[in-house]
């Protein structure tokens, strides 16, 4: 799959969209209650195992069938941010912990659409229909979407007064992604390991405008939280205040 041909249009706008659409036709309201809510987070949540079982089978299968690349382990650890998401996610919906969700609302949805706008370079080139080409735009759709079913279906409410958490949230799981980045450098286990992109991300037009603002490992991820997600958060809690205001 080529960036940006008709099949990648499709797969960061039509395929997330389509899964948005199936989900909310299935979980719309044919009763009132506590209960109603109850059994939506139920299939999400069921939904969100299913997706963390595929991921396996999509990393064994990439491990033992699949050409795309070497396969090395220690830099296939579910470690990177849509990665752990697939962890995180079902955590979220099974506690309904409201800073755990809206982690997921504020950060996984826009970096799960990243992962879908650029496309890991392992990707390009192949068709969108092998094996795992199509899970990585399944799970990271899914990703994309789920946090948008929260707030369609009033599970979580944004607010200025909470929002803080999460950043903070994400702030801690990056600096701990960091220290095992540097962990697995310095013993000589994995010498080029970069979850999360503490290191920096090469030929990433967005990653090397933070760089040149920050040049510090670790540290040019921090304007993006200014220049990217605040903005985005305020629009979210705006927007969502909004909604509900015309009610």
């Amino acid at each position: 799959m080529n960036q940006f041909n008709l099949i990648h249009i499709f797969s960061f706008t039509l395929l997330p969209a389509g899964l948005f659409l199936l989900l909310f036709l299935l979980l719309k309201d044919r009763s009132r209650g506590n209960k109603t809510i109850k059994t939506k987070m139920d299939i999400l949540f069921a939904i969100c195992c299913f997706n963390a079982v595929l991921y396996v089978i999509y990393k064994f299968y990439q491990a033992h069938f699949y050409d795309g690349y070497d396969f090395v382990f220690v830099y296939n650890l579910p470690l990177h941010f849509c990665n752990l998401n697939l962890l995180l996610l079902p955590l979220a919906i099974k506690t309904r912990n409201k800073t755990l969700m809206a982690y997921q609302v504020y950060f996984g949805t826009l970096l799960a659409f990243f992962a879908l706008f650029t496309i890991d370079p392992a990707f390009r080139g192949e068709p969108f229909f092998e094996f795992t080409c199509l899970v990585y735009f399944y799970y990271h759709s899914m990703l994309a979407v789920m946090p948008f079913l929260f707030l369609t279906f009033k599970m979580f409410v944004p607010t200025f007064k909470e929002a803080w958490k999460p950043v903070l949230l994400l702030i801690f799981i990056t600096f701990i992604i960091h220290i095992v980045n540097i962990i697995l450098r310095t013993m000589g286990i994995a010498s080029e390991a970069n979850y999360f992109f503490t290191f920096g991300l090469r030929g990433d037009p967005f990653t090397e405008i933070f760089w040149r603002i920050l040049p510090f490992n670790f540290f040019f991820l921090l304007p993006a939280l200014v220049i990217v997600f605040v903005p985005y958060i305020c629009g979210v809690v705006l927007l969502f205040k909004w909604k509900i205001g015309k009610k």
